[in-house]
């Protein structure tokens, strides 16, 4: 057959020379991350897709075309309608809402391309090189094995779509959730990731608490403007869920986000119960009111552990001091120890909250 007849054929060859490399460098890069399942199949969709554009001028039939075609489409269906399950939900506050776009991509595929990236340009600590992504890989491992699929509001954040009046939220809901308790996580630099909200909600699960965790952006500055309505729109939210009492957490940023905002305003209806740093806090802010974890890495430098001491001994009897032999994602690579101990200290507080009720 004279393929010059048929001009689509070649307009389909020339895609080919162009989506054929970004194919193959998607593929090199899914065998170097060790991607997801959902990764593989848009890795190796993207190259037989590639190569049955480039035969097509001398083929009478789109055989590759339309199989790596329909591999893409199976995998994006299966990401969009399972990327969302029962216990693990990520949706849009304040107004309901789902952006879809943050289940196409796992969200380990990601972070993993973007750790190496961080790593192989010495971007990440010294004290933490060795075991990060080890570690990361390990977290994504423990939460696909227990979850399956899940959306990662990571995508919307790095493409600038959050704001107060409209921002990705995960909720993660233990089988019996209390009536009246949650725990609100922030974010760090980098932005909301669905793995780091899993962690802290299997510690909450210590209370049956539901662990809600909201987005404000890449930066993770919840003590801008910005991230203060973020917040308070989110305790509203709870509050009109039947929510009364809350837990305050932070990761990094997050902490010191928790640090700062914990000591304002909460909305009327809403009791502040403690607050949970986790590698972070402030060492300006005002003292808390409320009991007070800090979880933090002995050879923590971007978050210096002698800060985070300071700050404890600050706050004094209101202190709860937790310390383990790792750099800043001590949440990571000693996550055990980690949400142990936060779930060992919510549960002291929700048993000091029910023998304060029993002597009113």
């Amino acid at each position: 057959m004279n393929a010059s007849r048929h001009p689509r054929a070649w307009a389909a060859f020339v895609l080919g020379l162009f989506v054929g490399p970004l194919a193959i460098g998607l593929f090199v890069l899914a065998a170097f991350i060790g991607a997801s399942a959902s990764g593989w199949g848009q890795a190796v969709g993207g190259v037989v897709l590639s190569l049955g554009l480039l035969t097509r001028p001398w083929r009478t039939r789109g055989g590759l075309t339309r199989a790596g075609l329909g591999l893409l489409v199976a995998v994006t269906a299966v990401r969009l309608a399972g990327a969302d399950g029962s216990r693990v939900r990520t949706g849009r506050l304040p107004a309901p809402g789902t952006r879809y776009l943050n289940r196409l991509v796992d969200e380990r595929d990601g972070t993993l391309l973007a750790a190496h990236v961080l790593w192989r340009t010495r971007r990440i600590p010294a004290s933490d090189a060795a075991e990060f992504i080890p570690a990361l890989e390990s977290a994504f491992d423990r939460l696909a094995q227990e979850e399956g699929l899940v959306a990662t509001p990571a995508i919307s954040t790095w493409l600038g779509l959050q704001s107060p009046e409209a921002f990705d939220t995960v909720v993660i809901t233990p089988e019996k959730p209390s009536p009246d308790t949650a725990v609100v996580m922030l974010h760090g630099y980098a932005g909301n990731f669905t793995v780091y909200c899993w962690q802290l909600a299997r510690a909450a699960r210590a209370i049956s608490a539901r662990t809600v965790c909201p987005s404000v952006g890449p930066r993770g500055d919840w003590w801008s403007a910005d991230g203060a309505k973020t917040l308070e729109r989110t305790l509203l939210w709870l509050r009109s869920q039947g929510i009364r009492r809350v837990y305050l957490a932070g990761l990094s940023n997050g902490a010191v986000g928790a640090h700062v905002l914990g000591g304002r305003a909460i909305p009327p209806g809403i009791e502040l119960r403690g607050l949970v740093l986790i590698s972070g806090a402030d060492a300006r802010a005002p003292a808390p009111r409320v009991p007070v974890l800090l979880v933090q890495g002995t050879r923590d430098t971007m978050m210096p552990t002698r800060i985070m001491r300071d700050v404890a001994t600050r706050l004094g009897r209101r202190a709860t001091w937790f310390e383990v032999d790792s750099g800043h994602f001590a949440f990571l690579d000693h996550h055990e120890a980690c949400e142990q101990a936060i779930a060992t200290w919510l549960h002291r507080q929700a048993g000091s909250r029910d023998d304060g009720a029993r002597r009113e």
